[in-house]
């Protein structure tokens, strides 16, 4: 468990969003991750761990409410900055970026990117499927940006869309402040171990004994061998299934325990030929060891 000044302290790590942008790959970061490795729901739920967080602090410190105020007061300035930049607006986030830093240290570029100018432009809409937000968010703004006839322009409208979700989690997360403030002062509760916010994750869940970088590399190998799929459509598909697996799944971390699958998008996005080779070839080895043990049995 983290001390209070630990928590505020990662919090405020988490809200000062440090965005560059590399010459050399034509692509934005924010807190030193690619747009693409960003799922769609990272804020939210890394908000929801922070809401957790805060609700063990304050069991452990009798509910003393200095905390809340401190986070308060760090989210209302974000969110004043958020209102008077206007940032939820396109041509007012263009004037709000136009002095990013700009950086061009070695560091390869090894992200499977899951929207591309061509997808976007030839995407057919099924009103019978749930899309991606993001993806109703670059084909609301291709026009605008001619098609996309600029390849940044497609950047910086990724960049726009996750930079709003980023300040809708600090609006959801002070609406949840205000909640368990609300939930001390007015109604006097003092045990918020039991007590229901919203969102709250499906009770019933998968336990898979492999840690996340592991767990992604599983998801991998079962879609890759055509053993699991969610959709005739291949990309479609695989976004499903990831989004199953972070809603009914949870990974085992060598010191945390059983911890929810949030965020899968980014580990799953890191699984490739080359990088975490030696997660890889864990989760290869197990199974060919349980494989073996069974062809031995069944012959």
């Amino acid at each position: 468990m983290l001390l209070p000044l630990e928590y505020l302290k990662e919090f405020i790590d988490f809200t000062n969003e440090k965005i560059d942008f590399h010459s050399k790959h034509k692509k934005y970061r924010i807190n030193n991750m690619w747009l693409d490795e960003i799922g769609e729901s990272y804020f939210h739920d890394r908000i929801n761990e922070f809401v957790e967080g805060l609700k063990v602090i304050l069991i452990s410190n009798n509910n003393n409410l200095l905390i809340v105020d401190e986070l308060l007061k760090n989210i209302q300035s974000k969110l004043y900055r958020y209102r008077i930049d206007k940032i939820q607006y396109f041509e007012s986030f263009l004037s709000h970026i136009s002095n990013i830093n700009e950086v061009d240290f070695e560091i390869d570029y090894d992200v499977q990117e899951i929207y591309t100018i061509e997808k976007v432009l030839n995407y057919n809409f099924d009103g019978n499927v749930e899309e991606d937000n993001i993806i109703y968010c670059l084909y609301a703004h291709k026009d605008r940006t001619e098609d996309y006839k600029e390849e940044i322009d497609f950047e910086k409208v990724k960049l726009f869309f996750f930079i709003n979700q980023f300040f809708k989690s600090l609006f959801y997360f002070e609406e949840k402040i205000n909640y368990i403030k609300n939930a001390i002062q007015v109604y006097g509760v003092t045990d918020l171990s039991h007590y229901a916010l919203e969102n709250k994750a499906p009770e019933n869940k998968c336990n898979i004994n492999l840690d996340k970088i592991s767990t992604a590399f599983l998801f991998k190998l079962l879609i890759e061998a055509d053993l699991i799929y969610m959709d005739n459509d291949q990309q479609k598909s695989e976004s499903k299934i990831k989004k199953f697996a972070e809603k009914y799944f949870n990974y085992t971390d060598s010191k945390l325990g059983i911890k929810p699958l949030t965020d899968f998008n980014k580990e799953y996005s890191k699984v490739n030929e080359k990088k975490r080779k030696d997660k890889q070839y864990d989760v290869l080895n197990k199974l060919s060891e349980y494989i073996k043990n069974k062809r031995t049995y069944l012959n």
